[in-house]
């Protein structure tokens, strides 16, 4: 099974369990829920990654453990740098923790995007508009 396979599969099934969150207590939505600071931490370790030059998807040595999904950043774009702009906590305090990035690229101007990350281990890191495709935004 392809790497994207293996991440469009865990992410549907992450996706899925909060859709269904309160059905049983293996399902609520909070098991799903990131602390803020477990969450700040991985899209660090994630966009630090990048900017390493390195490519998407397992994050090593992370505890707990990081995924990312983001095509642009599979699409080969270079991060030059990148600041954490601001939190926008979930609906109702559960479902994924949203972050504003402004990241300077290789090439362009300085652009604001937004990640999500949800998850607990491990802590899947999306860029807004995959994690949209996958839930069916």
């Amino acid at each position: 099974m392809s790497l994207f396979s293996r991440q469009y599969l865990a992410a549907t099934a992450v996706i899925a369990l909060i859709g269904v969150g309160g059905c049983g207590q293996a399902n609520k939505v909070e098991d799903f829920t990131p602390a803020t600071d477990n969450a700040r931490t991985a899209l660090a370790a994630a966009l630090d990654y990048w900017k390493a030059g390195k490519p998407p998807g397992t994050i090593p040595e992370t505890k707990p453990a990081v995924e990312v999904v983001d095509s642009q950043w599979r699409g080969g774009q270079k991060l030059k740098s990148y600041e954490i702009v601001a939190e926008a906590p979930p609906p109702q305090g559960q479902g994924p923790r949203t972050f504003t990035v402004r990241l300077t690229l290789a090439q362009g101007a300085p652009v604001e995007t937004q990640y999500m990350v949800v998850g607990i281990d491990p802590l899947w890191v999306y860029r807004k508009e995959d994690f949209a495709k996958l839930s069916g935004g």
